[in-house]
């Protein structure tokens, strides 16, 4: 059966467009249009979701099923099959050793008197806590580590200024429009406008660091991070 990369690198070859054009048109980086023909996204984008959107995305350019090539993606290289084992008529398992059964229930009379042991230990721990007085707790709130973004006044355009501490995937939407969609380099520095909001959407949130109308708002948490709207 042929790999989606196949599919999608045939149909490429077939209208006669090249990587270069192809990146230029769905404004998807090169290496990861390669990437999906080589059935190898996964290994440079993190989250099925994000490599599902990109073939969807390439294979719609090319006049392919997208949403079905995108719900087909396993994750798995083509080919891996599972190896299993059977034994023909004239092969018989081997016996197990009696030196083998015997540590075998041995190890497991070990481990269920070990289990026995220490539930009864925790119960007396249990017993022993609930027995003390109650001690009165002070309650404690931190601060928020990110600053929130203050009121922007109204008619001031909105100014998201970016930059990468590692090779990270990316999309900015302003105002409901891509402004950017693909990987950005280590050490990168971009900066949008938008009139009301922005939407962001990354594979590694803790590679960005983020600048909204001169407010440091620092990274953005940690993994994937999805469709979040600035200023919220």
């Amino acid at each position: 059966m042929e790999s989606i990369g196949s599919r999608i690198k045939s149909a490429r070859e077939a209208k006669g467009i090249s990587i270069d054009q192809a990146q230029k048109d769905t404004r998807i980086s090169g290496r990861i249009l390669s990437a999906i023909e080589a059935d190898r996204a996964q290994e440079m984008i993190s989250g099925p979701v994000y490599v599902k959107s990109f073939i969807k995305k390439y294979a719609n350019y090319l006049g392919l099923d997208g949403g079905s090539l995108a719900e087909s993606f396993t994750g798995k290289k083509p080919g891996s099959k599972e190896q299993i084992s059977v034994l023909t008529k004239d092969e018989k398992p081997d016996k197990v050793p009696l030196k083998k059964i015997i540590y075998v229930a041995v190890a497991i009379v070990v481990i269920f008197l070990g289990i026995k042991l220490i539930v009864f230990a925790g119960s007396k721990t249990i017993a022993f806590f609930k027995s003390r007085p109650k001690v009165e707790k002070k309650i404690v709130t931190a601060k928020a580590a990110v600053k929130v973004p203050p009121q922007i006044p109204k008619g001031e355009n909105l100014i998201l200024s970016l930059k990468t501490r590692a090779d990270v995937y990316l999309k900015v939407t302003s105002d409901g429009n891509v402004r950017y969609d693909g990987i950005l380099k280590k050490g990168s520095s971009e900066k949008w406008e938008a009139k009301e909001s922005f939407e962001i959407s990354t594979s590694k949130a803790e590679a960005l660091v983020i600048d909204l109308n001169g407010t440091f708002l620092g990274s953005l948490g940690k993994g994937a991070v999805k469709g979040l709207r600035l200023p919220k």
